[in-house]
Order: C-alpha cells, then structure tokens, then sequence
C-alpha cells in the first residue's frame, strides 16, 4: 500500500466515521433539525493519531475538533472546524494539513455551508458544499478547485439528512436512538463524499470496556462501518469506532486497518464539553 493510501487513512478515517450519518434514515426536510442538547459553542476535542502494530506505536499526527459561535446571513449559527496535521517529525515521510469548515444552524444543526481544504504532499484541493432547502429535502452545490482551476459546480437534490460529514458528526452525537443500541442492529447509512453520495453500513457490535493507549479504560459502545471502495479504502474495508456511554457521547477510538498493522485516532482530551468528561479508570 502506498503512503497516500496509508496515512490519508489515518485523517479521512476519523472523520468519515466520527462524521457518518449513522443516525439519519432517509426522512422529510423538517425532520432533519436537531436539537444540540450536548454541544455548546468552545467545546474541543483533541485525539492523537498513531500507527500501530503490536506494541509498536508511532505518533504520526493530531485531529482536533471545535465548536465556534458566528453567524450566517444574521442569523445565530457556529462554525464546525476539524483539523488534521501530521507530527513535525513525520511530515518528511508525509506531509498533511487537512482543514474541514463548516457553518451550521445554531439551533438545528442544519449546515448551510461546508468547506475542505486539503493538503498533503504535493496534492492541494478545495471542496465546497452549500445546502439550500427545497419542497422535499435539499439542493446541493459543489463546487471542486483541483490543480489551482476550480470545475464547473454541480447541483444535485437529496432527501438524505447527513450533509457533509462535519456536521454528522455533531448530529450522531446529539441523536440518541436506542433501536441502534442493540447486539446485531444493523442501518444502511449515506454519506456525502466530494462527487456524490454513497451507501455504507452500520452495525452495532456491544457495549465493554475500552482500555486506550496512554490512558485509562472508559465503557463504550462499538461500531463496525463497511466503507466506501475507492483510491482510499478497498470493498470489504471496516471501521471500528467506540463511542462513550455517558452524556457527551464522545468518539474516544477509530481503528482502521491496513495490510500490515493498523491506524488509530485515540481521544486525547475535551474541554468545555456541557457534561463533565468521565474520567478514565486505570
């Protein structure tokens, strides 16, 4: 496997499974606000992101999420931000700063824009969302900047409630749906990429103890998500994820696989979260 395969593993893993739409079936336009009873606008959360096989572990990069109040067209709204970056003493073998923006309704969680920027090694991109509401669901635009000269944007229509994978984030961990919380549920689950959307597939695997490296144990639910074949991921790839069984439900762990060992985003802390962060037990 090449190293753009292996380590674009390592940042779109975390979002695309901390970001799927996990919890969203196909529904009506006023169906899709939720309310973020568990996000408030400062909140942080910080991972690490390691190489790992056995009990080798190499510190490859960070991921860090944040909550920032702004506005849209003057209405209340904050700003969704994921940015991933390889260590200085990785960036010689390969180097990334990924940013992810997006700006969603502050009382819905409805996102009207979303932004990617994408740096790693040599390759620059640009994608951008933007979401306007139509009878049955959504309007989508995107618009792509590949090689310095942005393409033609494209529309498409959707009732999917996902959006763009940042927002899904902050949306599975606001939904609390417990017909998903039961050995063997199983849901079909759609994902927006940047030339379209994709079916993947969710399975709920247990709740247990979750020990992390550098850390302690924590109870978690895990997650198995079938992935999306392409220059990325091959057919039959899956994600693992184990989120925290307590009121912020905080990814703590994703595991990817890789031909030989595996990629890993380990929670490394939370600040200003609206529930106090359960400490882990050593």
């Amino acid at each position: 496997m090449s190293r753009l395969r292996t380590f674009r593993r390592l940042f779109l893993a975390v979002v695309l499974l901390f970001g799927s739409n996990m919890l969203f079936p196909s529904m009506l336009r006023a169906q899709c606000a939720i309310k973020p009873t568990i996000i408030r606008s400062g909140e942080h959360l910080s991972y690490t992101l390691y190489y790992n096989l056995g009990f080798i572990w190499i510190n490859a990069g960070s991921c860090d999420f944040k909550v920032k109040k702004t506005n849209w067209n003057g209405n209340g709204a904050w700003q969704l931000s994921v940015i991933g970056r390889t260590v200085p003493s990785f960036d010689g073998f390969f180097n990334v700063r990924d940013t992810f923006l997006t700006v969603v309704d502050s009382t819905t969680l409805i996102p009207y824009k979303a932004y990617k920027y994408t740096h790693e090694d040599s390759w620059h991109g640009v994608d951008v969302f933007t979401f306007k509401p139509n009878q049955a669901g959504w309007i989508v635009t995107t618009q792509l900047k590949r090689k310095g000269k942005w393409k033609p944007p494209v529309m498409d229509e959707t009732t999917q409630c996902g959006f763009d994978l940042v927002s899904s984030i902050y949306r599975l961990r606001t939904l609390n749906d417990p017909t998903l919380f039961k050995p063997g549920a199983k849901r079909e689950i759609q994902i927006r990429l940047d030339d379209g959307e994709y079916t993947v597939y969710l399975s709920y695997q247990g709740k247990g103890k979750l020990k992390l490296h550098k850390s302690g144990a924590y109870d978690a639910h895990l997650f198995h998500l079938s992935l999306v074949a392409g220059n990325v991921f091959k057919r039959g790839d899956v994600l693992k994820l184990w989120i925290s069984d307590d009121g912020n439900n905080i990814p703590l762990l994703v595991e990817s696989p890789i031909r030989v060992g595996k990629v890993k985003a380990v929670f490394k802390q939370a600040t200003n979260t609206i529930f106090p962060v359960v400490a882990p037990q050593i």
